[in-house]
C-alpha cells in the first residue's frame, strides 16, 4: 500500500495558476484571452488533464486505503468486543474464586477461633492445676523430705512447668 502526500504543494501552486488564468478571463472578457499565449494555453490544459490524472489515480489510492482501513477499524473493533466479553468472563471467574476463597477462609477463621478458645480455657485450667499441683508437691516435700519418689516428683514437675512455659511464650508470640 502507497502512502499519500495530505500537503502536496504542486497541487495548490496549479491551482494558483489556473486562478490567475480564469481572473484574467474574467477582468478582460474574450480579450484577456487574447492576451494569453494559445501554446502556453493548450500546455497549460495538456499539463492540467495529466494532473487530472495524477489527482485521479491518487484519489483512487487514498478511496482504497480508506476501504482498507475500514475494514482494519471493522476487524479491530470486533477483535476488541471478543476481547472485552473475554475479560468481563475471566472477571466474572475470579469474583466466583474470589467469594468462594473468602467463604473458605472465614469458615477457616471461625473453626480456629472455636480452637483458640478451647485452647484458651485448657489454659486456664492448666493454670489453675500447676498451681494446685504446686501445693501439693510443697506438702509432699515438707511430708517426706528426703525420698526418691519426691525427688521424681519434684522432678516431673519442673518438666512439666517448662513446657507450659514454652507453651506460654510459643503463644503470646516468644
Amino acid at each position: 500500500m502507497r502512502t499519500v502526500d495530505r500537503f502536496n504543494t504542486k497541487q495548490f501552486n496549479r491551482v494558483n495558476r489556473n486562478s490567475k488564468i480564469i481572473y484574467q478571463f474574467a477582468k478582460y472578457g474574450s480579450k484577456g484571452l487574447s492576451k494569453v499565449n494559445p501554446t502556453l494555453v493548450f500546455i497549460d490544459a495538456v499539463v492540467s488533464l495529466g494532473e487530472l490524472f495524477v489527482s485521479y489515480s491518487n484519489y483512487r489510492q487514498v478511496k482504497e486505503q480508506n476501504r482498507q482501513l475500514e475494514t482494519d477499524i471493522r476487524t479491530l473493533s470486533k477483535e476488541f468486543s471478543n476481547f472485552k466479553k473475554s475479560l468481563e468472563l475471566k472477571e466474572e471467574k475470579f469474583k466466583y474464586e474470589l467469594m468462594k476463597n473468602s467463604n473458605l477462609i472465614e469458615q477457616q477463621l471461625k473453626s480456629n477461633r472455636q480452637k483458640n478458645e478451647v485452647l484458651q480455657k485448657a489454659y486456664t485450667h492448666s493454670k489453675q492445676y500447676f498451681l494446685k499441683m504446686k501445693v501439693e508437691v510443697i506438702k509432699y516435700k515438707v511430708e517426706f523430705p528426703y525420698s526418691k519418689e519426691t525427688k521424681e516428683i519434684e522432678k516431673k514437675y519442673h518438666e512439666v512447668l517448662a513446657l507450659y512455659i514454652d507453651t506460654t511464650l510459643e503463644a503470646i508470640g516468644g
